[in-house]
């Protein structure tokens, strides 16, 4: 069925935002393979990667958190890979629906759910446990945590001592802790937003030590504002759940959120914001993504597209009461944690990330951005002014000659962004692919299929909602 396969193709590229006509012709083709499967077969692939991804990681990971992880993770996707794959194979040979109508079967979900428990619950339960008693046997003093945990519980602790949680004169980066003592990284930077301090409060409150660690009110709060999204969207439900295990099952957020997390409240913000965009209510999105951009400058380039595809109730433009909001809601708080020494907020906030600091950053990963900087030390600062101004012109151009006009779109165009960002930027890691990877699923579950699309295969129309129901 060759016009059906285009259809499916164009009905989630349309206008696409960066590369040559036969790139944007094989990407579609491998797209529409992947499509045509069933959804437990989809599930059944996907979880089979997330168990060859979680065996490297316990082999290969440099870190004793992500080690851990791999090997209490492994077996769970493999097991869900396999238990996907038998089911499909089942109701293929009793020739029913392998997917039951809109592909949310019981089953399905039930899979999902008992991933979540294998992959992020019990994984995060042992680690925080073993950093707040002592690590495993097999090595009890191995860093159980991400730099960052530590990072933003001396922020918290600074701040609920009425402290500046920016230090003037940082002397060092965060380290991977494997104890939750106060002096871990006590003068180490504090590269994020003055909205990501309260995470970190939980190391003040006079709770058991396994309770202080930051990861468990960043996944908690990651946890509701990802289900209240997926609650609010119009999202047909197989989309939806689709949604869920990139941002929190697979190895996308698992991991995050096991070892780290500081990225998930981010992501989860801005899915919600988005939904609220698709539900066309300006205000509450500007309120909601306001909030995101509180905690990372990652925030923003998603926060600012919204500008092209706000619209209100009345289908019309919202762009001013948008963006009021947004800055209404982001202004003081950033101000706020700016204004009580500028020097220091620049220093943590803007310097630090940009590479710009005279330490080197233990985020760093061999991308293009980050190798050209390495090779030319003595014109680190001119390359990193020249790296940030070149990436800037080319977005605005691509975003001026396309700009997005729907929640889909924008979402589409911020994965291509921040996946050209992550390339280019001077200071950068691996682990900001989750930022694109998510974004390209959130169009796929924004996206709204119109019937210009379907025009290119008259011949396909009476099949259309066959399409709908076979596609991821």
């Amino acid at each position: 069925m060759p016009g059906l396969t285009r259809c499916r193709a164009f009905a989630f590229y349309d206008r696409p935002v960066i590369g040559s006509t036969a790139i944007r012709q094989r990407t579609a083709g491998v797209v529409d393979r992947v499509a045509a499967l069933p959804v437990l077969r989809q599930d059944a692939i996907l979880y089979l990667l997330s168990g060859a991804f979680a065996a490297g990681e316990s082999g290969l990971a440099i870190t004793a958190d992500y080690r851990e992880w791999g090997r209490m993770t492994t077996l769970v996707y493999l097991g869900a890979a396999a238990c996907s794959e038998l089911v499909y194979r089942r109701r293929r040979a009793a020739r029913s629906d392998p997917d039951q109508g809109d592909g949310a079967s019981p089953f399905r979900r039930a899979v999902v759910l008992a991933v979540l428990v294998g992959a992020v619950l019990v994984p995060l339960s042992f680690l925080v446990m073993w950093r707040a008693g002592g690590g495993p046997v097999v090595n009890p003093k191995a860093a159980q945590a991400q730099p960052e945990v530590a990072v933003i519980e001396r922020a918290g602790d600074r701040f609920s001592h009425f402290h500046d949680p920016y230090l003037r004169k940082p002397t060092n980066v965060g380290v991977s802790p494997s104890n939750d003592a106060k002096s871990v990284d006590s003068k180490s930077y504090f590269p994020y937003l003055p909205g990501m301090v309260p995470f970190g409060l939980t190391n003040a409150a006079s709770v058991p030590a396994p309770f202080t660690d930051a990861r468990l009110p960043l996944t908690a709060f990651t946890l509701i504002v990802v289900l209240l999204s997926l609650a609010l969207s119009r999202a047909p439900s197989r989309r939806r759940w689709r949604a869920f295990q990139f941002l929190i099952v697979l190895p996308t957020g698992a991991l995050a959120l096991a070892t780290g997390g500081d990225d998930m409240p981010v992501l989860a913000l801005l899915l919600l914001g988005l939904v609220f965009l698709q539900r066309r209510q300006p205000v509450v999105a500007g309120i909601v993504m306001g909030l995101a951009g509180t905690l990372k400058w990652t925030a923003w380039p998603l926060i600012l597209l919204g500008l092209w595809c706000v619209r209100d109730e009345d289908d019309r433009r919202a762009m001013t009461r948008y963006i009021l909001t947004v800055l209404v809601v982001a202004v003081p708080i950033i101000g706020a944690g700016a204004a009580l020494d500028v020097h220091a907020f620049w220093r943590n906030v803007v310097a630090f990330p940009l590479g710009l600091a005279h330490v080197h950053s233990p985020a760093a990963s061999p991308l293009p951005g980050q190798i050209l900087v390495q090779l030319f030390p003595a014109d680190k600062r001119s390359l990193t002014v020249a790296l940030i101004a070149a990436g800037a012109v080319i977005v605005l151009g691509v975003l001026l000659w396309r700009p997005p006009r729907t929640p889909s779109a924008a979402a589409r165009f911020a994965g291509f962004a921040l996946a050209f960002a992550t390339l280019i930027a001077p200071a950068t890691r691996f682990g900001y692919f989750i930022y694109p990877a998510n974004m390209f699923v959130w169009a796929y579950l924004l996206h709204k299929p119109q019937a210009r699309h379907l025009s290119k295969a008259p011949s396909t129309l009476a099949q259309a909602p066959q399409l709908a129901s076979s596609t991821w």
